[in-house]
Order: C-alpha cells, then sequence, then structure tokens
C-alpha cells in the first residue's frame, strides 16, 4: 500500500460541532487527508488504527476538547497517543478555567492566561524567524481593524516558545514544545466558515482570527500532502490606456525603464474599441518586449455594466465584436493579445462567464469577485482562498488587487498559492510611479519566489499540485495549462480540471495533439507524460456556435460609446493629470 506522509486527526467530543465542521472544510480545500477521532476512542487507543497506513500525523483540536482528553493525566504527564503526534493545534482557548488550565498544563507556566480582545484596532506582528511556516507574511507588521481577533495568549515562561504572532496583549498564535509534544496555540475562539457566502475580496485585516493561523499551521505541517505551488506568478494589470507613447500619468518609455529595473511584466487591459487607435512605434514596443509587456481583453465597448447583461445573445455578439476588434488589431499591428478577459469595472454576470468559455477565453481576470446581482451570487471565501473562481460554469476568474489592499493581503494570497496581480490604472504612474516603485520594493522584499510574467503567461502557470502517495496531480483552472520538466527523468502527472459543462468540451490537447481522457466526479482526468527538459501545453478547447449577429446597434448608441472614450481620455490625458501635476 503507497503510504500518504502524513494524516490530520481532528480531535473531537461527540457530535461534531461547527467549529469541527469548519475546520474539516479548511482539511478538505487543502486536500489534507483526515480523519475524525473521539476522546472516548484516543482514551480507548485507537489512534494507532486509524493512522496505520500513514508515516506520521498531526492532532487538530480545541480547546476544551483538549481539556477533556487530557484531563485524568497528570501534570507534565501527556498520553501516549499525544506524543506520538508530529504536532498538535490547538485553537478556541475561552477564557474560563478548564481553558485556563489546559494551558498552564501544555506550557508548563502555571501563570499562563488567557485576555480577551475588545473590538478596537490592534497592530500585530509576525516572526521573522519561522519562514518555513510564515512564508511570505514573515517580518509583517499588520494594522487589524476592530474585531479581527478576538483573543490572545500570555505565555511568559515554560517549554521552548516560539511566538508567531504577537500583540501588546499577548501571542495571537505561538509554538512551544513541553514534555515532549510540540504544540501550536492559536487564540482564535472560533474558525472561519470557508462555504460563507462572500460579496467582495478576502481581507486579513478584518478577518484575521480562525483564518491566518490555521492557514499558516496547514500549510506548513501538510506541506508534502496539501495543494501547494513552487513559485508565484506575478503581473502588473493597467485598465484602459490606449497604445500611444503616453496616456494620463503613464508614460510607456518610464514603464519599460521600470520593467528593465524591477523585473516587471506588465499587460494592459486593452479596450478593444481603440482597436484603429495606436501609435506604430508603441505597438513596435509591445512586440519588441513580449516577455515584458502584453494586452488582454478589456471589455467591449467599456460602457457601463455591459457585462451584467443575462441575455445570451447579446453577450455572444459583444464578445464577438471585441475578438473581431482584436484580430483587426492583430492584422493590422502584427500585435498578438492574452486570450483573457477584464471586466469594465469589474462588473459581470454569471451568464456572462458562461458566454467567454463558449466564445474561446482562457479565463477572466478580475477585481470584483461576485456578479453585479447579489442574488445570483454564489462566491464563497473558499473561492476566493483558491487559485482562481470557478463557481460559474467551471470557468476561471482570477482575483487581483489594488496596491492599497495592503501588502499584508498579497501575502497572504501567497500562502494560499494564488498569483499576484496588481490592478491599477493610469494614477499608479503619477509622480514618476513613486508609489508603485515603492511597493513593488515590499513585494521583493517578501519571502516567496515571485515570477514576473505576461498576464496570459502568468495564467497558464497558475495551478495547483500536490502528491498522493507516488502520483503527482495537477490542478488545472485556467483552459490552458503550461508546465515544465525540469527534472532528468520523465515526469507523469495526472491533470485534474472541475468541469460542469462537459457537454460544452470539444477536446483536449498537449503540445497541438488531441488526447484522451475521462469524465468522473464533475472532473477532467488525464495522464501526462512530459520529457526531460520538456514543456507540456496542456489546452481544453470547447464548441464554440456561430452565431450570425446582425449589427444592432443604434447610431445614437454608437455615438454615445464614442462620447464616453473620448471624454473619458480627454479625462485621464489632461483633468486628472493636471489635479495631480503629471508631467505631459
Amino acid at each position: 500500500m503507497d503510504t500518504c506522509s502524513s494524516i490530520a486527526l481532528l480531535l473531537r467530543s461527540g457530535t461534531p460541532s461547527p467549529n469541527d465542521r469548519n475546520l474539516a472544510e479548511i482539511l478538505d480545500f487543502f486536500g489534507i487527508p483526515w480523519t475524525a477521532l473521539t476522546v472516548s476512542e484516543a482514551r480507548a487507543g485507537n489512534v494507532a488504527s486509524l493512522t496505520a497506513s500513514h508515516s506520521q500525523f498531526s492532532i487538530l483540536t480545541s480547546a476544551p476538547c483538549l481539556a477533556e482528553a487530557v484531563q485524568p493525566c497528570k501534570a507534565g504527564a501527556f498520553p501516549t497517543w499525544l506524543t506520538a503526534a508530529a504536532s498538535v493545534f490547538v485553537y478556541g482557548f475561552q477564557a474560563a478555567d478548564p481553558c485556563r488550565a489546559l494551558l498552564r498544563q501544555i506550557t508548563g507556566d502555571p501563570e499562563a492566561d488567557i485576555h480577551g480582545i475588545d473590538a478596537r484596532p490592534i497592530t500585530v506582528s509576525v516572526t521573522d524567524a519561522f519562514p518555513g511556516m510564515c512564508g511570505p507574511m514573515s517580518a509583517l507588521r499588520i494594522q487589524l481593524a476592530p474585531g479581527a481577533v478576538d483573543a490572545a495568549l500570555v505565555i511568559r515562561r515554560g517549554g521552548e516558545l516560539q511566538s508567531i504572532v504577537a500583540a501588546p496583549e499577548g501571542h495571537l498564535f505561538a509554538g512551544f514544545a513541553y514534555s515532549g509534544v510540540r504544540f501550536f496555540a492559536d487564540a482564535s475562539l472560533a474558525m472561519v466558515d470557508i462555504r460563507e457566502r462572500a460579496a467582495t475580496y478576502f481581507d486579513v485585516r478584518k478577518r484575521f482570527a480562525g483564518a491566518v493561523p490555521v492557514v499558516m499551521y496547514l500549510k506548513w505541517s501538510f506541506r508534502g500532502v496539501c495543494w501547494t505551488s513552487s513559485e508565484t506568478s506575478a503581473c502588473l494589470i493597467i485598465d484602459d490606456p490606449l497604445l500611444r507613447p503616453r496616456y494620463g500619468c503613464l508614460d510607456f518609455g518610464e514603464l519599460l525603464q521600470l520593467a528593465d529595473k524591477q523585473r516587471l511584466a506588465t499587460t494592459i487591459g486593452f479596450i478593444p474599441w481603440n482597436w484603429q487607435r495606436t501609435n506604430r512605434a508603441t505597438v513596435a514596443a509591445f512586440r519588441q518586449n513580449s516577455g515584458k509587456l502584453s494586452v488582454c481583453v478589456h471589455g467591449c465597448d467599456h460602457t457601463r455594466s455591459e457585462f451584467a447583461e443575462r441575455s445570451a445573445d447579446l453577450l455572444d455578439r459583444k464578445l464577438k465584436t471585441a475578438k473581431c476588434r482584436m484580430q483587426s488589431l492583430l492584422n493590422k499591428t502584427a500585435l498578438n493579445h492574452d486570450n483573457i478577459m477584464i471586466f469594465p469595472q469589474g462588473v459581470f454576470s454569471p451568464e456572462a462567464v458562461s458566454a467567454l468559455k463558449r466564445n474561446g477565453f482562457v479565463a477572466a481576470v478580475n477585481t470584483k469577485v461576485a456578479p453585479a446581482d447579489d442574488a445570483s451570487n454564489e462566491t464563497s471565501l473558499a473561492d476566493l482562498w483558491s487559485v482562481a473562481i470557478v463557481r460559474y460554469g467551471g470557468f476561471p476568474i482570477y482575483t487581483r488587487r489594488y496596491i492599497d489592499h495592503g501588502i499584508e493581503n498579497f501575502a497572504f494570497d501567497g500562502i494560499l498559492d494564488k498569483p499576484c496581480f496588481i490592478a491599477g490604472h493610469h494614477e499608479l504612474f503619477r509622480d514618476h510611479a513613486r508609489e508603485l516603485t515603492e511597493f513593488l520594493r515590499q513585494l521583493e522584499s517578501l519571502r516567496w519566489k515571485l515570477c514576473w510574467r505576461t498576464l496570459g503567461d502568468a495564467v497558464c502557470r497558475s495551478y495547483g499540485v500536490r502528491r498522493d502517495g507516488g502520483t503527482t496531480i495537477v490542478k488545472m483552472f485556467a483552459g490552458q495549462l503550461r508546465i515544465e520538466n525540469m527534472e532528468a527523468a520523465t515526469k507523469r502527472i495526472w491533470v485534474v480540471k472541475q468541469e460542469p459543462q462537459v457537454v460544452s468540451l470539444k477536446e483536449v490537447t498537449v503540445n497541438q495533439d488531441v488526447v484522451a481522457y475521462e469524465y468522473m466526479d464533475g472532473c477532467l482526468r488525464l495522464i501526462v507524460d512530459i520529457s526531460p527538459g520538456g514543456t507540456a501545453d496542456i489546452r481544453c478547447v470547447y464548441h464554440e456556435e456561430p452565431y450570425a449577429f446582425s449589427d444592432s446597434e443604434t447610431i445614437s448608441y454608437r455615438l454615445g460609446v464614442a462620447v464616453r472614450r473620448y471624454l473619458s481620455e480627454l479625462r485621464d490625458n489632461y483633468g486628472y493629470c493636471r489635479q495631480f501635476r503629471c508631467r505631459m
């Protein structure tokens, strides 16, 4: 039997509590194998039978449950099943005698205590001494909003203490070894429910407790079995500019200098309506610097809420018009584009996402994470933690952030193995991009392997990997996956992709050759062998119905679009730049 390197034991009382269920959902999200262990089963010595097929196990439990489990033990003496664990993660220390007694027992500190934290702003510090667990969040100081944390542990002496996340009130997350057991104590009173619906992006400044510590621990403790990534793809995405030497505060010459200095890659969200309004020299600079500069599709006419539309016919007409214009840009300038959509103002409907799939788009990249109509929102916190949202028809929506979301949110995304996509407009380059340059410096200082790529390349290289015994499984999100084999021997991988609408799939190709696949439990599955030094380019090709729409746009609509575009450019090139004294 193939053995999995590690399994999680979810220690609980009899009936699972809401926190037990929330923790189980998080384990499933990361692909971590787990089994429930009741207190009575632990006392009966059933742990060995539950972990027999695994080389090691770690225990996750609430403080009240662990207090119940170790209650019969003498001070400083732990049961065999506890000392056999690789580590023990404990959360939910209530300000009550049983939890206080447990904290003192497992730390060896007779004065250890639990302090509640009122709903007020608080600054926390992440240690720089444990990069294997804290990763990109190492050494950060984070200003949290009121209610983001709820308790702190006061531990001054006892076992070998390592503070992981600290606040003036005490430790929010700490590791310590005592009496042969390695504990990790999380002061969070409850675990976040990742099934919860989400209307906006996840913000660690507002949702720290029950989220950040457990993610840090799981990604460290189960690094050999959970979904992970060896690197983080990054791209700066600037919406709206025309391909001219200057647009508003954006000077493409300065952008290229910044790209050379910062190893930066930038993709322009190009409005297809502007396809005839380009500068030859600027387009040539894009062609000559294809590894640093690219364009993708930003709407069609860029009218307000044009992709909040729910009519399939109207959406298909918009997308086919956009594709036709981008093809005209290619024919005129020889400048290709990334087949990725950025919705204008971030607004979209579930039907728009399905329309992208049947019109040959690889992915969408967006700032807003939920459809415009609240009633149709199915986005969950789990979707926000994933590499991409695939909630809507299995089509991927990669999320991106503005720099005012804070370096801590980009860092937490890095722990989650999400790509680092920075969103902005020409204003990011005011004052010679001083604010942007400082933010890029902060990104580069984080402890991660950041790889700058244009958007199309970054999307194709953003995927999840995990080991299951001797098998390497790769989770594909976008319609295209590019994976390399840098090893000296042929690498065999199992590729899986969620695909609820398999009838829309025409074929799957690997390096342009059609290959066989199987479909099981709502997922595509195929085996790919990659030769030493080789690359596998895997694509899902969907049926694209040849709609033949007549041009139904009225003269007044066309005039309105033109007026909107010219007024927007007038605002960006003159109004905004004069206000902020951008050099023109």
